[in-house]
């Protein structure tokens, strides 16, 4: 659904549900001229919701949030904002949502922040809520835009597909939050053996600067990033984001860490070569064995529609490893291809996928990453 050409959508910013007698997976592409992320549909509302990184200059960035009332009732909402476990006084937001309705909050010159710092915010509603975080640069990064749904919750463990060291100049940084009632723990191990553990305080977050402990080289690397608590107290839930980038560009995005798997997956929007965009899926064996991974695509082209029927991309992949598979140099899809993925594998494994427009180089943010989502 290509919102600018249905004639009968007035110019503005809404909110939408979509309904189906069969369950459907979405994910939101969104862009102006020169940037531009997605967004997974949310398919389990919640009417509490975790935020890990607020900025009101933090380096130049920025964050906002489309807030939008998920149910049929009158929604009351409250946002209240953290550094670390300590309510910032006076930056509390309450208003009043219509039946799904949504509402944007901006952090820009926010009373109570300070430059350079990470706060977080819990946003609750009297009915369920769904909300989508934006991050935006201003001044020299101008153009980069980041996007990911807030979290209903958090576990003990987190995995991350696609972690970069000057990858053909692609960088990645992981973020974690403490959303427990007390300190943990928190460890991450790449799948090259590297690790680093930091102790974080309830609501406290941290950024392991993936491009400072991996070795930079054009391979990829996987993650896992666990609670393992402080003696005497249990391990507390952690919530965790990816940022990607490339270097002396304005490519940018963000995806979530997953904190569970499954053997199929689905991909809402793949490409190869539609419009210059291309994509690709990159998915992480979480499993207890070496997996085998398999895609079949659904979709069309300037020929009519494709149909291609599964077949393995990836063989023997160890456990907590990755594998990207590319639609690019896919020889079984045209080009021109928009369609959908099914990935299926013999183990566990989670997937995530990027899309980028290779026709504008560096100078535009047209980089887009979202996570795929478990088949029913």
């Amino acid at each position: 659904m290509y919102t600018p050409s249905v004639t009968s959508f007035p110019s503005g910013v809404f909110s939408a549900v979509i309904s189906c007698d069969q369950p459907v997976a979405a994910v939101v592409n969104y862009s102006d001229n020169d940037s531009g992320d997605t967004f997974v549909g949310i398919s389990s509302p919640a009417t509490k919701l975790y935020v890990p990184g607020v900025y009101d200059n933090y380096y130049n960035y920025y964050t906002s949030l489309r807030v939008m009332n998920a149910s049929n009732s009158t929604n009351n909402v409250t946002i209240k904002y953290y550094d670390g476990a300590t309510e910032i006084t006076g930056a509390q937001d309450t208003f009043t949502l219509s039946p799904n309705g949504s509402r944007a909050v901006i952090h820009e010159n926010r009373t109570g922040f300070v430059n350079n710092k990470i706060y977080s915010a819990v946003i609750e509603g009297s009915q369920p809520l769904a909300a989508v975080v934006q991050i935006y640069g201003k001044g020299p990064y101008d153009q980069q835009l980041y996007a990911y749904t807030a979290f209903s919750g958090g576990a003990t463990k987190a995995y991350v597909p696609l972690a970069m060291s000057n990858y053909y100049g692609y960088d990645t940084a992981t973020s974690v939050q403490n959303v427990g009632t007390t300190a943990t723990q928190v460890k991450i191990t790449y799948s090259n053996g590297t690790t680093q553990t930091v102790t974080l305080s309830s609501g406290a977050s941290h950024t392991f600067l993936d491009f400072n402990l991996l070795p930079s080289a054009n391979s990829t690397y996987s993650a896992v990033v666990e609670s393992i608590g402080i003696n005497p107290n249990p391990a507390q839930p952690i919530i965790v984001t990816v940022n990607e980038s490339r270097r002396g560009s304005k490519l940018a995005t963000t995806y979530e860490g997953f904190s569970s798997g499954a053997t199929t997956w689905v991909a809402p929007i793949v490409m190869k070569n539609y419009y210059n965009f291309q994509s690709s899926i990159t998915c992480q064996n979480i499993g207890n064995a070496p997996a085998n991974i398999s895609v079949a695509f659904k979709g069309e082209a300037s020929g009519g529609p494709v149909n291609i029927p599964s077949q393995v991309k990836v063989s023997n992949l160890g456990v907590n490893q990755s594998a990207a598979i590319l639609q690019q140099f896919d020889s079984s899809l045209p080009s021109g291809f928009i369609g959908s993925a099914e990935i299926t594998s013999n183990q566990n494994i989670i997937c995530v996928v990027n899309q980028s427009n290779q026709n504008v180089g560096t100078t535009q943010d047209q980089l887009y990453a979202y996570d795929a989502l478990i088949k029913p």
